[in-house]
């Protein structure tokens, strides 16, 4: 019996996190574009072109708004780059530096995607990007499917890009 009313408190306690933590991603992501996706259009750190239209011909695309200064992103970044092996990543490094310090910074951490260099912010602020780490899934019709911020993970994040195709 005490087990029944452990079991029923451990189930409360989690349903209650999972709305608390779910409240808190929202009013993050509140300000981030719904429907068609913002045009995203520049040059990553490689001196590559990215085009976000032109790439959710061939299926979703994962953004990604981060920084080197941020701690969660230390978290999130490896989850990502794992990632950018089997699917569409953009990722967007926030106010950290120069492209040859974002470089440095995702060799050193041997973080492998696609970075634009955002060091004024101004196109993570045209995104309405209120806090990093965020994460944007562009579908293959170029509207966002899914927005979240803070933590998660690399199977929340497959699962969101599988309902997004």
């Amino acid at each position: 019996m005490k087990w029944r009313r452990g079991f029923w408190s451990l189930v409360k306690f989690v349903l209650f996190a999972a709305a608390i933590v779910s409240v808190v991603s929202w009013y993050h992501s509140r300000n981030m574009p719904k429907g068609a996706a913002p045009e995203l259009v520049a040059t990553d750190i490689q001196g590559q072109a990215v085009n976000l239209q032109a790439m959710t011909e061939d299926g979703p695309v994962l953004i990604y708004f981060w920084a080197t200064w941020c701690g969660y992103c230390r978290v999130v970044s490896p989850a990502v780059s794992d990632l950018a092996d089997q699917h569409q990543v953009i990722t967007i490094a926030l106010q950290s530096g120069s492209a040859d310090e974002v470089a440095a910074y995702q060799l050193k951490h041997q973080l492998e995607f696609r970075t634009i260099n955002d060091p004024q912010g101004a196109l993570s602020a045209s995104w309405g990007l209120q806090v990093t780490p965020t994460i944007a899934i562009i579908d293959r019709e170029g509207r966002v499917s899914a927005v979240t911020s803070g933590m998660t993970s690399k199977w929340g994040l497959k699962a969101r890009l599988w309902l997004a195709d």
